[in-house]
């Protein structure tokens, strides 16, 4: 179990997407994003057109998850654990 910021794709109040690693544009390495990371991420999906509506809204959190290794070898999340 971590504790990291996420980026959270809620759907109707339910959280369907989340990530808390991403390719650093700079290095290229595969690491954690943070929180400035997350906020840079979201700003990026608005300016590739996303809005938040009713139904849809992404959200920077800092939550517990719990983490694996996925078929690329990269660290993913796993499922988040706590509420929120």
């Amino acid at each position: 179990m971590e504790t990291l910021f996420v980026l959270v794709l809620y759907m109707n109040g339910i959280a369907k997407e989340y990530m808390a690693y991403w390719e650093d544009p700079v290095t290229k390495e595969w690491v954690e994003m943070g929180l400035p990371g997350c906020l840079a991420m979201k700003r990026t999906l608005k300016r590739q057109g996303w809005h938040d509506t009713d139904g849809g809204r992404y959200a920077c959190e800092k939550r517990t998850v719990e983490t694996r290794i996925d078929w690329e070898g990269k660290k993913v999340i796993a499922r988040i654990i706590d509420g929120g």
